[in-house]
């Protein structure tokens, strides 16, 4: 049987951990857990521990810790993806696949072409926190919303900040990342792309316009290959 991943809390022993809410619904009627079963429980510290369960009731499941091991799917720098706000169907596909190639936070915004919809947190939380189990990281990642580019661009600070835009006439991830550390902000627009003031709005604020290729890529697609890009040159692509 494989052993599952579920997202715990410590308890009073350093050794025990407690799974409730959601996850203990996961646990106990979806999977049918059971005393003796072996699970392994991350608290968002960077490790995860491999356990067995000790018991299950309405309340919660209680965990003991037989291990420790440093959680070795997370990420090892800081990659914010803001996206301005598409489709609600395609929200939750780039949310899937933003937490599978590293992004620490999705920030989506509203842009002049975004789409006139709401974000759904809550369905977009519970995906990245499927997500995050399923490939192997320790913690649940961030997600927000934020109203307009301008506000996207004060949240960028100093670090570096990539936009790929259609009609860049020059520049690269490679030669934007060149000589780079620290966190990577990745700011990729809606179905609609950017208008040319946003553009000029974000180069005038820092952010380095780029290329993804000659053809026009969907916003699903632009942001799983910027931020595959932005993996690979950090080297955590690969052996």
């Amino acid at each position: 049987m494989e052993i599952k991943r579920f997202y715990a809390v410590f308890g009073a022993a350093p050794d025990t951990l407690i799974v409730e809410g959601e996850e203990l619904y996961h646990l106990a009627k979806v999977l049918r857990y059971k005393p003796g079963y072996k699970a392994i429980a991350c608290t968002g510290d960077g490790n995860e521990y491999m356990c067995v369960v000790e018991s299950v009731d309405k309340e919660r499941a209680v965990l003991k810790a037989e291990s420790v091991r440093k959680c070795e799917g997370d990420p090892t720098f800081d990659v914010t993806l803001f996206q301005s706000l598409p489709k609600a169907a395609k929200t939750e596909f780039i949310v899937q696949k933003a937490v599978e190639l590293g992004a620490k936070r999705i920030v989506f915004f509203s842009s002049k072409y975004s789409a006139d919809e709401k974000l759904n947190l809550r369905r977009a939380e519970k995906i990245a926190m499927e997500a995050c189990k399923q490939c192997g990281r320790s913690a649940a990642i961030e997600i927000s919303f934020e109203e307009g580019l301008d506000k996207v661009l004060d949240m960028c600070g100093g670090e570096l900040t990539v936009m790929p835009y259609e009609r860049a006439v020059s520049g690269d991830m490679h030669s934007a990342m060149r000589g780079s550390s620290g966190g990577v902000n990745v700011i990729i627009g809606s179905e609609g792309g950017f208008s040319e003031e946003e553009a000029e709005l974000a180069s005038s604020r820092g952010a380095k316009l780029i290329s993804l290729g000659k053809r026009i890529l969907r916003c699903e697609t632009a942001a799983l290959v910027a931020l595959a890009l932005v993996q690979y040159e950090r080297g955590q692509l690969g052996a």
